[in-house]
């Protein structure tokens, strides 16, 4: 399988399937070369405001500018980046002056941010696993808590309910008369 990096070499020269044989020394508006290649008029005008450097045009007395061979496949090159690819024109502009994939990090390990960024992921997983034992901690101390309340709620209803007993054996005791309690 080939990467997208692959593809992009393999259609870099594409003038076999997109740019006539007999065309010969070809001299394109920028209407034209639009036509060719199948984009909007503006889209191109863009492309030649954005990257002007990368693509090679013939000025003519007039002041316009007109599109060779090699024009055309810097253009069907810039659309295959950009319509198939997605690339943005910033990258667009990174590939064709470097020939490096934009896409691809161009820090190594041994970068600065890339150890600074190793260790933020060190700290980052030392935080969750001490966030995860204060969790464990707290729930423990949460049970600890309810156990303890049940218990004491429980004390407290053994307590109303030996006072309340208490209560009605001294009224039982107050409804006898004078001579029951005397001789009890």
């Amino acid at each position: 399988m080939k990467t997208d990096n692959e593809n992009l070499r393999e259609s870099e020269n594409p003038t076999s399937d997109n740019v006539d044989d007999n065309s010969g020394d070809i001299k394109l508006t920028i209407k034209e070369a639009a036509q060719k290649i199948d984009e909007s008029v503006h889209v191109v005008r863009n492309w030649m405001k954005e990257l002007k450097n990368h693509i090679p045009t013939l000025q003519g007395e007039n002041g316009y500018h007109y599109f060779d061979r090699s024009s055309i496949e810097q253009l069907l090159l810039i659309k295959k980046l950009s319509r198939e690819q997605g690339y943005s024109i910033k990258q667009i502009n990174h590939y064709l002056s470097t020939g490096d994939d934009p896409l691809k990090p161009a820090r190594t390990p041994e970068d600065p941010v890339m150890l600074e960024l190793e260790v933020i992921k060190e700290h980052l997983k030392r935080q969750e696993e001490f966030n995860q034992a204060l969790i464990n901690r707290l729930e423990k101390q949460q049970e600890y808590i309810q156990n303890s309340l049940e218990k004491r709620d429980q004390q407290l209803l053994d307590v109303v309910k030996e006072t309340q007993q208490a209560k009605s054996e001294v009224a039982a005791t107050k409804k006898k008369g004078f001579f029951a309690r005397l001789f009890s």
